[in-house]
């Protein structure tokens, strides 16, 4: 799944109508014209690759208000697993560690690369780390811990994933949308039966009543 990091801004959702007009304009037009490849329901900055590998993907599309612009991540329930199993094992590991430990090895440090011929640096290299083996780890490495961890909670208390939607009101273009679906693979089909969904929904957000079936996910 992706990670997002904007400058300081005013939230969308925050604008004076006319401009949340304007930029729905202008998206409706964009979808217009992108149609042939998105079939004029929604559009992206990115390449929509319908492998049976394709997890996630980012998209925008119309709300049915006219002010409204849904600027949306879509993801299948096997990526929500294997998100929340790293958010867990990850946690648990740092708790194991000192806040010296840990500032340590998030530590990156560079040395110039590359210089031009009057000595300005115009590139760095970051310095390979050494990986630290800890006592509290039994022996493993941090990396080590969290894959071993990873694997327990795999094996012993998967998390619960639902179906849903999720709303998110700080986003500078567009009100944010987190979207689970319990898909195989991210393709147009599933976005687009995803934005019929959350439609006929009210453009709320929505957890579905039961989880996705355990047996139907698997972390590959």
């Amino acid at each position: 799944m992706t990670h997002r990091f904007e400058k300081k801004h005013l939230p969308f959702i925050s604008l004076p109508r006319h401009k949340r007009s304007d930029a729905f304009i202008k998206l409706k037009g964009d979808i217009k014209r992108e149609a042939a490849q998105y079939n004029g329901l929604f559009t992206s900055p990115l390449i929509l690759d319908e492998s049976r590998d394709s997890q996630w993907f980012d998209f925008y599309f119309l709300g049915l208000d006219k002010f409204t612009i849904w600027n949306a991540t879509i993801i299948t329930a096997r990526l929500a697993l294997q998100d929340a199993v790293y958010d867990l094992a990850y946690t648990r590991t740092v708790e194991m560690m000192t806040a010296e430990e840990l500032e340590a090895e998030c530590k990156m440090e560079f040395v110039p690369a590359d210089r031009s011929n009057t000595g300005k640096i115009l590139t760095y290299r970051m310095i390979e780390q050494e990986n630290k083996r800890y006592n509290q780890f039994g022996g493993l490495t941090f990396s080590e811990q969290l894959e071993k961890l990873e694997a327990k909670i795999i094996d012993e208390s998967p998390p619960t994933i639902y179906e849903c939607f999720q709303t998110d009101l700080s986003y500078g273009y567009g009100i944010g949308l987190n979207i689970v679906l319990d898909v195989e693979t991210i393709n147009r089909t599933a976005i687009e039966q995803a934005i019929i969904k959350f439609r006929e929904l009210g453009e709320k957000n929505w957890q579905a009543e039961n989880s996705v079936p355990r047996e139907r996910i698997t972390i590959k």
